[in-house]
């Protein structure tokens, strides 16, 4: 009998590599495209609430510096008043009075009073500033040893050296008298080039409106000042009163003052009475802060 012959099982059909392939990448395509989505769509963390903003101020409209206000600081300064006591090496005994006052800060000595060298070293001792008070020829008199106009340019330059060299500890200089005398420019240059050749300054007292001071003080760039008020013209109290109040509102509206005064009683008296008043309203100073080089 023959042997059957046993059958082989059929073996399936191989799939197509290429079609196989093909869905694998269609799968990776569908599985990046769902990450890409669900990063876009994916829910972030709540957001901040937005932070207030201070509301805006619109900015001030530029002022001229004309008519600017001052800074807080600059309202609360005092105003600066430089007092200048004239005449002085006279009378020891009264002068030595207006150092205690402390409200006096520059001494003006005439070059040959009796007290000038002593007056001024103690002046100079105790802070003050001392000054020549040079003698010029006024219009209606001459003082003793002063400048005239019918000097000579040597005679005047020779005498205002050794004017100058009397005062001890001298650093300025304004005149005693001189309505006359300023008002000639030639004169003055003459004077004023010897002032600074000493490294002084000028106050000009402005005996006359028509006084050259000012202008020579501009030629020779020499550091200069210039009397605002005469406070004792008349020694009358209430008349002194008046001027001090007048004295007090003038600086208080420019700032800044230079005030003579001189040795009288009356003069004194004043100055005792309203010291508290004056050292509240004003600042003495010396008239070295409000020295200009004039152009």
């Amino acid at each position: 009998m023959a042997r059957s012959r046993r059958k082989t099982p059929s073996r399936r059909p191989r799939r197509d590599l290429p079609g196989a392939l093909a869905w694998a990448l269609l799968g990776l395509f569908f599985l990046l495209a769902a990450l890409v989505f669900l990063r876009l769509f994916r829910p972030g963390p709540a957001p901040h609430p937005p932070r207030r903003r201070p509301p805006a101020v619109a900015p001030s409209p530029r002022v001229p510096r004309s008519v600017r206000k001052p800074s807080p600081s600059a309202s609360l300064r005092k105003p600066r008043v430089a007092f200048i006591l004239d005449d002085m090496g006279q009378r020891p005994s009264l002068e030595r009075k207006f150092f205690d006052l402390g409200i006096i800060r520059n001494f003006s000595f005439l070059p040959q009073a009796p007290f000038t060298p002593r007056l001024a070293r103690e002046a100079h001792r105790r802070g003050f500033t001392v000054m020549v008070h040079l003698p010029m020829e006024a219009e209606d008199r001459n003082p003793p040893g002063g400048l005239t106009v019918s000097m000579s340019e040597k005679e005047i330059r020779r005498r205002t050296r050794y004017l100058l060299s009397l005062v001890p500890y001298a650093e300025g200089v304004n005149q005693h008298m001189g309505s006359l005398f300023s008002r000639d420019p030639v004169r003055m240059l003459w004077v004023m080039e010897e002032i600074k050749k000493k490294g002084l300054f000028f106050v000009d007292s402005r005996t006359t409106p028509q006084t050259m001071a000012p202008f020579v003080a501009a030629s020779l760039k020499i550091r200069f000042a210039q009397r605002d008020v005469f406070l004792d013209n008349s020694l009358d109290r209430r008349r002194l009163e008046a001027v001090l109040r007048s004295i007090l509102q003038k600086a208080h509206r420019k700032g800044k003052l230079v005030v003579i005064v001189h040795p009288h009683p009356q003069t004194l008296w004043l100055f005792r009475r309203y010291r508290q008043t004056i050292l509240r309203e004003v600042q003495p100073v010396s008239v070295k802060i409000l020295l200009e080089v004039p152009s």
